[in-house]
């Protein structure tokens, strides 16, 4: 009963703070917005933050 407890609390408090900050780093670039092209020679913005360094959380809602 205890343990079921802890993990209710434990997801409130990740949806309370999806709610509040619903952005976070992309795991892709680092939170950059631009990772290096193959050759290493130039710049690409971020195609699954399209350039932008943040992503959604999971459970933070809609836009």
């Amino acid at each position: 009963m205890t343990a079921l407890l802890f993990v209710l609390v434990v997801i409130g408090l990740y949806l309370l703070a999806c709610r509040i900050w619903p952005y976070t780093a992309c795991g892709r670039c680092d939170g950059n917005g631009k990772f290096p092209s193959p050759s290493g020679k130039a710049w690409r913005d971020c195609g699954r933050c399209q350039g932008s360094g943040r992503r959604r959380r999971v459970f933070a809602g809609k836009a």
